[in-house]
């Protein structure tokens, strides 16, 4: 293999990657839709349900990532359930 080819290749598998994480979304994006997979509410009642913890947690938690309180919601809610 040549430089051009190895060059064409990373640049390919560079592609491929950042297109696969653009699709997915971003880490708080995924732990939403984990939330609403999740929750045994309809998406009106879900999503205000979502906002009231979230802003339980910045008040009780300031200063972290969305994806922190995102997480902690999913583990109280799967803590809750056993």
């Amino acid at each position: 293999m040549d430089g051009r080819s190895a060059l064409i290749l990373v640049g390919a598998v560079v592609l491929v990657v950042v297109v696969g994480l653009v699709l997915r979304g971003t880490e708080a994006q995924r732990l939403r839709r984990a939330w609403f997979r999740n929750t045994p509410l309809p998406r009106p009642q879900a999503e205000e349900s979502l906002a009231r913890h979230l802003l339980a947690l910045k008040e009780r938690f300031p200063g972290r990532t969305e994806a922190w309180y995102l997480k902690k919601i999913l583990s109280d809610l799967q803590r809750d359930r056993r």
